[in-house]
C-alpha cells in the first residue's frame, strides 16, 4: 500500500513544483513538468468499471459523487489552478461541456490546491459551470489507481453510461478531440 501511495504522489507531483513556493507563484508562471499528450481508448468489450469516487464540492459544503451521474457519460477532468496546461485547456473543456450537455456530464477534480481560494478564482475566470471535487491531498485520485489512473495533471477520463472507463487523455485536450471522443462513447463505441 505504501508503494502505491508513493507512486500516486510521484505522478501527481509531476506537473508541479514544491509546495513551499505555492503561495508565491504567479498564475502565469510555468512551474510544472510538461507531459506529452497521450490518448488511450478502450474497446467496449475490454472496459473495466470506474471506481465510484466522492468528495467535497469546490465552493460548497456538499459532497458530490460520480454515482450522482450513474447512467450518463461522465467526463472527469483532473486539474489544478497552478497548472499552466490546465489553464490552456479550460476554455476547450468549458465549450465541450456546453456542446455535449445532452450527452455527457462533466466533473472536475482539483488536485494539489491546498486552499479553495485559487481554484475558485480559476473556475470564475474560466467561466466553468460544471462542479469539481476539491481534492487537496489526492485521496480522491488514489481511488483511480487500479485501471488507467490519471497519472498526469491535467488528465481527462471519459466514463461510459455503464460506468466503465472508455478513454483516458494524459495532458491537455482540445474541444474538437474531446467532443469526438464523447460522441463515440455516447454512441457505444
Amino acid at each position: 500500500m505504501v508503494v502505491l501511495i508513493a507512486a500516486v504522489v510521484l505522478v501527481i507531483t509531476g506537473c508541479s513544483v514544491s509546495t513551499a513556493d505555492e503561495p508565491n507563484r504567479a498564475s502565469g508562471e510555468n512551474g510544472y513538468v510538461g507531459v506529452q499528450p497521450q490518448l488511450t481508448q478502450i474497446k467496449p468489450a475490454d472496459r473495466k468499471p470506474a471506481p465510484v469516487v466522492s468528495g467535497p464540492e469546490l465552493g460548497t459544503d456538499k459532497t458530490i459523487s460520480t454515482a450522482d451521474y450513474a447512467g450518463k457519460v461522465l467526463v472527469i477532468n483532473v486539474w489544478g489552478s497552478w497548472c499552466a496546461p490546465c489553464r490552456k485547456e479550460a476554455p476547450d473543456l468549458r465549450e465541450a461541456s456546453e456542446e455535449t450537455k445532452d450527452k455527457a456530464q462533466f466533473l472536475g477534480i482539483t488536485s494539489r490546491d491546498f486552499a479553495q481560494a485559487a481554484p475558485l478564482r480559476f473556475v470564475e475566470e474560466q467561466k466553468i459551470t460544471y462542479p469539481s471535487i476539491f481534492d487537496p491531498d489526492g485521496a480522491t485520485l488514489l481511488q483511480f489507481s487500479r485501471e488507467l489512473p490519471p497519472s498526469a495533471i491535467p488528465t481527462t477520463l471519459i466514463i461510459d453510461a455503464e460506468g466503465r472507463v472508455a478513454v483516458r487523455i494524459l495532458g491537455p485536450i482540445t474541444k474538437t478531440t474531446l467532443v469526438d471522443m464523447i460522441d463515440d462513447v455516447a454512441a457505444g463505441k
